[in-house]
């Protein structure tokens, strides 16, 4: 058992599009979650986890911090919506398999800032037992409408 909120409090994706089971850690700009995957994932084909969940997990794990870090801010966060806006690597050394827990970690960098919208550097990983499964740079854009 961790101290941080459930995923649903953090971003808004929901089953079957949902990629991250929980938050592991948040510290300063890393985050780290873990994934089971599932059968019900829309993500799941031939009983391995495409390379576009990969890609969508790291976009969902980064999400995480840049919602947690900013609802942990001064910032008032009502409503976000983040999305990958520039992939600029990208290696997949293999796709886990149904059942598989993967651990994604991301390290983020805060490019540019307005009221209502922050730019992000992201740098993500993912592994399995040890073995890397995904590498990717991409940038993200976190758009922020206070209601």
């Amino acid at each position: 058992m961790n101290n941080y909120p459930e995923i649903e409090l953090l971003i808004p994706h929901r089953k079957p599009i949902l990629c991250v089971d929980e938050v592991v850690l948040v510290n300063g700009l890393e985050a780290t979650t873990s994934y089971r995957i599932k059968s019900e994932s829309i993500f799941v084909s031939d009983n391995s986890f495409s390379e576009l969940g990969l890609l969508e997990n790291a976009a969902q794990t980064s999400f995480v911090f840049l919602n947690y870090f900013f609802k942990n801010s001064d910032a008032k966060l009502t409503e976000s919506v983040g999305f990958i806006s520039q992939i600029s690597s990208l290696q997949v050394h293999f796709l886990p398999k149904l059942g598989e827990k993967i651990i994604t970690s991301t390290q983020t960098e805060l490019v540019y800032e307005a009221e209502n919208l922050k730019i992000c550097n992201v740098k993500a990983q993912i592994v399995l037992n040890k073995k890397n499964v995904l590498e990717v740079e991409m940038k993200m854009i976190l758009q922020v409408k206070d209601l």
